[in-house]
């Protein structure tokens, strides 16, 4: 899991649009160009299909379109040779008329009524009309057990080319381990969706997943972990996998780029063989999440040396041109403090351990440039500097794409607000991600070709294979549209209609595909006179129900049907789930809601809000909702790097008779409590006078994942308009660990 720092949040709301009506085109990614005519061509038994003679890339996907209408039943015929042009009921794979600007990806398609003519200028080409060829088929096309004897196609006419070339699914299979056939099955439905690329993600701290014939404890020792209950899990895949799974891509034009995680996320490594480390300690691979600060040794060429020739059989069983580093989340605290490390910082002529960490990665893409291969780091690899011409993935936001364009890199653009796939969708829906743009707006258009694509990114802390589907699908179909189709005149509603009339293709591949939006949702607004909240509960489908509770059980059947927006005049946790008419659909979503002295009152905030985390604005400190566990949720909102401070203004004198205020721990994720809480109060905004001061127990600092309240309760009350709130930053982050803290998105005064 990829994240940076945070500090304090609060909501964010998600829509949906539901549509019925038959779309214009039912193609996921949408054609660049495409228009319809009358008539159809019957694809039968008497069907001819042949290629130019002369073109290895247009007969080898000519054999495979009869291979494919043949398993389906549809006996046609393959012609080495090429027939009369004038002949009818022929389908024809050419390169004869083919411009060059549709370049090696590119494609056109005509079907008249009595021939297909398919034209391209590379193999890609071809494939990808083949592609096209399938969704305008019957959607049961794609079930195993189709057999027909025929299928009829529309006549249209078709000019097609992707806008990036790179379009990139990262499949974690460390955290966990993903089968191989599996792997295989999502190739299928990256090529199905005219997406190119699979980065895999074969080292972890959790877990190593490649066989190296040099290092065999890698897999022996490092490719298993220990669970609570004392099961052991894992796996790995054997070179023979390898080999099979990249030459398995290679026909159905998918690059897989294997990532091979240095100098952090490499515990699983490090258990294999202890003196890779700093301290030659025995480890045991991790079974938690989160970032480790046990990480390679900088300073040990015996480091390099392993690296190198790990790299060396990596290099062989990939024929890629990139090989991915990582080089994300890599504490330097064992740097700083081994002799050894502290020696190569020295001898280099570096001046910081993030120079450190650039000569490190330096020094591996020279070793790979020698094996005809370049470098694919996390953005963080620029910190010390831009490593030895190296390619840049951006996922702590889109402001890194700018960086990464200013050291002059060619960018991967996955940042955590659109392509980040474990996030539940009800963080990251269908919209949002339809919503993404890889050249953020400012990017000069000089620069733009170094943006060379995106991808989404499916990390699996949480997400054992069963579950890789339901959060991959739907928003797979938006990412691939988005790489490949051009943004002009590009509609939500256009495409969600597209996605309905998709939904029965997944389901007939099988797909367990999940949800466009959440099922339910919370809509919130402060009542007319400043002292109620008023909660509506949308839908995410027209064919669900919402059932509601307030007494702390979970809805069931039997609660509550949710009729009409509820108006809140005291503090309710409202628990809410959509039903069909026999059970349950999705989870329950619970929000608390707090009325108090503070609601809809003006706020002054003392420090910058990050860009990132608004959570709908300061306002949301105020408006009666309560973060949730997930620092996510769009309800909290955060800072980082300073004190929070926040003034509220009650209107008019007060008596306070006690404080709550909410923070969010989250330690894997470097959120942090704040060390203490000052509270002051004021009659006219100027002077103020500190009433309370709320230290964070010691225990609750240790907590992996927690929501701490400051609580303050008073026998004698104190009198003001004015309360002011300073939350103290714990400053740097531990050694070792990450840091952050979040502020609630209500602060509740009574």
């Amino acid at each position: 899991m990829k994240l940076k720092r945070l500090l304090l949040v609060f909501n964010a709301t998600l829509l949906l649009l539901s549509c019925s009506e038959s779309p214009k085109s039912v193609l996921i990614p949408e054609p660049v160009n495409m228009v319809k005519h009358d008539g159809r061509f019957k694809i039968d038994s008497n069907t001819l299909i042949f290629a130019d003679s002369t073109d290895s890339s247009s007969t080898q996907n000519a054999i495979l379109l009869v291979d494919l209408l043949n398993s389906k039943g549809i006996g046609c015929r393959f012609l080495p040779t090429q027939i009369n042009s004038s002949a009818k009921g022929i389908i024809e794979l050419t390169k004869n008329g083919c411009p060059d600007s549709l370049g090696n990806e590119g494609y056109a398609i005509d079907i008249e009524h009595n021939r297909i003519t398919i034209r391209a200028n590379r193999s890609a080409g071809f494939f990808y009309a083949i592609q096209t060829l399938r969704q305008l088929m019957p959607a049961n096309f794609e079930k195993d057990n189709f057999n027909a004897g025929s299928v009829a196609l529309p006549c249209l006419t078709i000019v097609d080319k992707p806008r990036f070339s790179w379009r990139g699914l990262n499949l974690d299979c460390c955290r966990h381990f993903m089968t191989k056939e599996f792997v295989k099955r999502y190739i299928d439905l990256l090529a199905y969706h005219k997406m190119n690329v699979l980065h895999w993600h074969l080292t972890e701290d959790q877990g190593w997943r490649i066989e190296i014939k040099k290092y065999p404890r890698l897999t022996e020792v490092g490719a298993w972990r220990t669970l609570p209950d004392g099961t052991r899990y894992g796996g790995f895949y054997t070179q023979d996998d390898i080999r099979e799974v990249v030459a398995y891509a290679a026909k159905r034009h998918v690059m897989v780029v294997p990532e091979i995680e240095m100098p952090g996320h490499s515990v699983a490594a490090i258990a294999s063989y202890p003196w890779l480390s700093c301290t030659g300690d025995t480890l045991q691979v991790e079974t938690n999440w989160g970032v480790f600060k046990d990480i390679y040794c900088a300073g040990s060429e015996q480091t390099f040396q392993f690296l190198e020739d790990v790299l060396f059989e990596v290099a062989d069983l990939f024929p890629a041109p990139y090989v991915h580093i990582g080089g994300d989340e890599a504490p330097k605290f064992r740097w700083e403090n081994c002799p050894k490390c502290t020696v190569r910082l020295k001898n280099e002529g570096l001046n910081s351990y993030e120079e450190l960490q650039r000569y490190f990665i330096s020094h591996i893409a020279k070793f790979l440039e020698t094996k005809g291969k370049t470098i694919i780091g996390w953005d963080e690899i620029l910190e010390g500097g831009r490593p030895h011409n190296a390619t840049i993935q951006a996922w702590r936001g889109l402001d890194r794409v700018a960086v990464a364009l200013q050291a002059n890199a060619p960018v991967i653009v996955s940042p955590t607000s659109h392509c980040y796939f474990d996030y539940p969708v009800e963080v990251t829906s269908l919209e949002k991600v339809y919503g993404f743009n890889p050249i953020p707006k400012g990017i000069l258009p000089e620069l733009q070709p170094l943006v060379i694509g995106g991808e989404c990114n499916m990390w699996t802390e949480r997400a054992p294979q069963e579950t890789v589907d339901s959060k991959v699908f739907r928003r797979l179909l938006a990412i691939s549209e988005v790489l490949w189709t051009y943004p002009i005149e590009r509609s939500y509603p256009e495409f969600l209609n597209r996605v309905w009339f998709h939904y029965s293709r997944l389901s007939a591949m099988g797909v367990n595909y999940g949800f466009e939006k959440s099922a339910i949702e919370f809509k919130s607004a402060i009542g007319d006179k400043g002292n109620s909240i008023i909660v509506e509960l949308e839908r995410g489908k027209g064919n669900l129900e919402v059932r509601y509770t307030t007494n702390g059980v979970e809805p069931t059947l039997n609660s509550t049907l949710y009729r009409r927006p509820l108006e809140l005049s005291s503090t309710k946790t409202i628990k809410a789930a959509a039903f069909n008419n026999v059970a349950r659909v999705g989870e329950v979503l619970e929000r608390i809601f707090v009325v108090s002295k503070n609601l809809d009152k003006p706020i002054e905030l003392g420090f910058k809000s990050s860009g990132k985390y608004l959570g709908g604005g300061p306002n949301a400190i105020v408006d009666g909702r309560l973060g949730t566990i997930q620092y996510n949720d769009g309800i909290w909102q955060a800072v980082q790097g300073e004190d929070m401070m926040v003034t509220i203004d009650l209107g008019s004198e007060q008596l306070v008779h006690g404080i709550s205020l909410g923070f969010l721990q989250n330690i894997p994720s470097w959120i942090f409590l704040p060390l203490w809480i000052d509270a002051f109060i004021s009659d006219d905004n100027k002077t103020f006078e500190q009433f309370a001061r709320l230290d964070c127990p010691e225990g609750a600092k240790y907590e992996s994942t927690i929501i701490y309240r400051f609580v303050g309760k008073f026998n004698n009350p104190f009198k003001g308009r004015y309360i002011r709130f300073l939350a103290h930053n714990p400053g740097p982050c531990p050694r070792g660990t990450r840091l952050q803290v979040l502020l609630p998105g209500s602060l509740p005064m009574r």
